[in-house]
């Protein structure tokens, strides 16, 4: 169920290569290729039906719940066609590029929410701004309150928000009851949540730390941060934390990793391709709440939310959305595109279609039409009630070279935890680093 894209560390060199493939390729080839897809050469048939041309990630089994959506549109609105094309999320982005240099690009397409940015900077997304509003093709008044920004770059929305989910903290409730740690079941703060995933490893004799180590990856970052009262990225598309901020983060967190509440990067190491939470190594950590069913699954045992810890009235959480939809910039039929793209976040029929295989529904206007039985989803979507009035509106999007940011954050982070580097040197080497990348 829903974000499919690659959530965490282990995946993050392939991100950072699709910017070059997105910036040099795909942002040349709609900005520029779109050129030749002229009304002439995409002329309406003579029924005077349009049609759209639409790819999307996923697998057969997604692909045949879209096509049943689109049939349903098709069914409203039997003027417009739609032809779907999908692929792998590693093979979408090859996929969108080759098509847009042929000269054939999609009229409608998905975008990874760390992508939105890169693309509406380099001309690739239309601006839908003036397709939204009252009387309009797209009706975005609908849309959960916490993701109303998502999709905007700046002032310009360029994409519209299919799903959402959460972070959350993941972890065992069975080996932490073992230990007699005290379960993460309401807000607590980081020192008091460390000393029970402490309680934990001494239990287990290090085979298994109480926690996965959230200095590695972005996402334990920008949780801080924001708890912190500053977020990862500006609108402008800049750093919102300071070198001081990321020392003091680097600090605390590799004091919890030699206190032996965090596992160290070995042990991260040691569990690829995995996780350590999968590989039995830790009995907890930060994820994206969708991976609840999957992450339990390949550990073999069960998994349950808990509460994020926080040493700030901010709980630092937000919606982000799964997926989004958006049109290219150069379609000689944006206004169809955005009656489909409307269609598909608020048409009720969609959500029963779709159930939440691509995460929780984006608008009011679908909320409760899905039926659930998947006991993982329906962990989710009590969780995501539990957190409904904690969430802050989606933040603005990653900037361009953003992804490549997040893998360098990786590897200074890793030379820290191996004591090999201070904290200091560790966020001095990030923002040097972050000067050259977002120049």
């Amino acid at each position: 169920m829903g974000n499919d894209a690659p959530s965490r560390r282990p995946l993050l060199p392939r991100r950072t290569a699709l910017t070059t493939l997105l910036t040099a390729g795909l942002g040349t080839a709609l900005g520029g290729g779109l050129t030749g897809c002229s009304d002439s050469s995409r002329s309406v048939a003579s029924g005077g039906t349009v049609t759209l041309r639409y790819f999307f990630w996923g697998d057969s089994g997604r692909a045949d719940l879209i096509n049943q959506c689109i049939a349903a549109f098709e069914r409203a609105h039997p003027k417009i066609k739609v032809k779907s094309s999908f692929a792998a999320f590693d093979s979408f982005w090859p996929k969108l590029s080759t098509a847009a240099a042929g000269g054939s690009p999609p009229d409608v397409m998905h975008i990874d929410y760390a992508w939105i940015r890169t693309l509406g900077e380099h001309g690739v997304l239309a601006d839908l701004n003036e397709h939204t509003g009252p009387g309009k093709e797209i009706d975005a008044t609908t849309l959960v309150p916490s993701l109303r920004t998502a999709g905007m770059v700046e002032d310009r929305r360029v994409a519209l928000p299919l799903s959402h989910n959460s972070v959350c903290l993941m972890y065992d409730a069975e080996v932490w009851a073992d230990a007699g740690a005290r379960a993460p079941t309401s807000p607590m703060s980081w020192d008091t949540f460390m000393k029970q995933s402490r309680a934990v490893t001494r239990h287990t004799g290090r085979a298994q730390f109480g926690m996965d180590n959230p200095g590695q990856n972005y996402m334990g970052v920008e949780l801080w941060m924001r708890q912190q009262g500053r977020q990862m990225w500006t609108d402008k598309g800049e750093l919102g934390f300071g070198e001081d901020d990321l020392v003091r983060y680097f600090t605390t967190v590799d004091a919890y990793r030699e206190d032996g509440a965090l596992a160290g990067p070995d042990v991260v190491l040691e569990s690829l391709p995995g996780y350590p939470i999968t590989t039995q190594r830790a009995a907890s950590y930060l994820e994206w709440d969708n991976q609840v069913g999957g992450r339990s699954a390949l550990r073999g045992t069960k998994l349950t939310l808990g509460s994020v810890p926080s040493d700030t009235h901010r709980s630092g959480l937000y919606a982000k959305p799964g997926m989004l939809m958006s049109a290219a910039a150069k379609s000689p039929y944006i206004s169809e595109a955005a009656q489909f793209i409307n269609f598909m976040i608020n048409d009720r029929r969609v959500a029963k279609i779709l159930g939440t295989n691509i995460g929780m529904p984006p608008t009011t206007s679908q909320e409760g039409a899905a039926e659930v039985t998947d006991p993982a989803v329906r962990q989710v979507q009590t969780y995501e009630r539990q957190i409904a009035k904690t969430l802050a509106p989606t933040p603005p999007p990653p900037a361009d070279g953003g992804a490549s940011l997040n893998e360098y954050l990786r590897r200074v982070a890793e030379k820290l935890f191996y004591g090999r580097i201070s904290a200091d040197r560790a966020a001095g080497l990030f923002f040097d680093q972050a000067k050259v990348v977002l120049a």
